[in-house]
């Protein structure tokens, strides 16, 4: 029963081991994979580590298929401290167990840390006989293209050709473009996408969804719509929700307004693909990036389902540009009813400051200030060779911190000169 309700029903599952226990029926090997699922589909913490707790008591710490489950438990609530610590104690390692960690420091945008565990995991293969399969290849591909940095990128394509594994599996080759796309080196990209046509394998979906996504990001728009367009009409490869979100975004990074919303229509017209919230986050900022931020709002007004941050940031994104406060307060009574808030309360305040409106820019601060923000941004930047990370954070002391603000301060001066 707990394995029956593990993955769509949690509270259900965890209701069962509980009444399990109450009979004095004791748990063995196969009861806490499932129980550890359910309660990392929930992401609650508290639960695991009391699962935790019952795992140690009954001596399973030691099955290499309960501390697997338990590493990706912690994983699922966000808790990279706890499952690095269950990774380092395990007596045995897996190849489950190294590209779990390795896919949920990516998931936490931890890149650093797993292309660190990805290295260490490879300089063990020689004393083990662990080795990677395609799954640990394309989460250590992703965490090289997270990190926006061709050296990563170029050691990684270096090593996967060495080895062998480009020829093996499509899915590499499509997590390489998108990682070049990422490090900013779009024709290295569109390279690999075109070897393709010369390798043992062939275009799939993803492969064109990955270079569609790359013209994306790079704003060539048009570029984009070539791509799906030869993709539909001369290789007969029929799109799907992912590959809509792709071109969604390239119209938006392109101002391309009319050839957005036509695709919008065509999804459900011609290919019976209902758009989700990722379409519609697409369409409201391609709008509110043109100035059409009624008619965005319209939209979100009409939505077949309730809008998440995403959608209604796109939108406010939108009022800020266009210094539209009447929407904008709308937008943000919206926002006040989700569950978090991200950064709408700075759109909203920077759009009262455009109007010099002061008293409002200090209460929307104080707000914030008395409530959790959102995660802190992130940016990296490569100096010979070395790879810095920088976090935003408010207060705290940071000694490389300081370092920088008196550098920013002595240019300051310079520039005055």
């Amino acid at each position: 029963m707990i394995r029956f309700f593990a993955g769509h029903d949690p509270i259900t599952a965890s209701d069962y081991y509980i009444k399990m226990l109450s009979r004095e029926m004791v748990p063995d090997k196969y009861t806490f994979p499932f129980l550890l699922q359910a309660c990392g589909t929930i992401s609650d913490l508290g639960s695991v580590k009391q699962v935790h707790c019952h795992i140690l008591k009954l001596h399973f710490a030691d099955n290499l298929f309960v501390e697997n489950s338990l590493l990706t438990a912690y994983l699922a609530c966000n808790s990279a401290t706890d499952a690095r610590q269950v990774f380092d104690e395990m007596s045995d390692r897996d190849v489950v167990s190294w590209t779990s960690l390795i896919s949920g420091l990516v998931s936490q945008s931890n890149y650093t840390g797993a292309i660190h565990v990805f290295k260490k995991m490879m300089a063990d293969e020689y004393d083990s006989q662990v080795k990677p399969n395609v799954i640990t290849i394309i989460s250590a591909t992703s965490a090289c293209g997270g990190l926006g940095s061709m050296d990563p990128t170029n050691c990684m394509h270096a090593f996967l050709e060495k080895s062998g594994w480009i020829e093996l599996d499509i899915s590499i080759t499509n997590s390489l473009i998108d990682a070049y796309a990422k490090s900013g080196d779009l024709s290295h990209a569109r390279k690999l996408f075109d070897d393709i046509q010369y390798s043992t394998n062939k275009r799939d979906l993803y492969s064109w969804t990955s270079i569609i996504s790359a013209y994306a990001m790079h704003g060539q728009g048009q570029e984009a719509l070539n791509m799906l367009s030869q993709m539909e009409q001369i290789y007969k490869v029929a799109p799907d929700a992912v590959t809509f979100v792709a071109a969604l975004s390239a119209c938006a990074h392109s101002g391309l307004v009319e050839e957005g919303l036509s695709i919008f229509e065509s999804m459900t017209k011609n290919y019976g693909i209902a758009p989700d919230l990722r379409h519609y986050g697409c369409i409201v900022d391609l709008l509110g990036r043109a100035g059409m931020v009624e008619r965005a709002y319209n939209i979100v007004e009409n939505m077949p389902m309730e809008p998440n941050l995403a959608v209604l940031g796109s939108l406010l994104s939108g009022c800020r540009v266009h210094n539209e406060l009447d929407f904008g307060e709308c937008v943000l009574r919206k926002i006040e009813f989700l569950n978090e808030r991200g950064g709408a309360s700075v759109l909203l305040s920077n759009i009262y400051a455009n109007e010099n409106r002061w008293s409002e820019v200090v209460r929307i601060r104080k707000e914030m200030s008395a409530m959790k923000g959102k995660p802190p941004g992130r940016s990296w930047i490569q100096v010979k060779d070395r790879i810095h990370e920088f976090v935003a954070r408010n207060g705290g002391s940071n000694t490389q911190g300081m370092e920088l603000h008196i550098v920013l301060e002595g240019l300051e001066k310079i520039s005055r000169l």
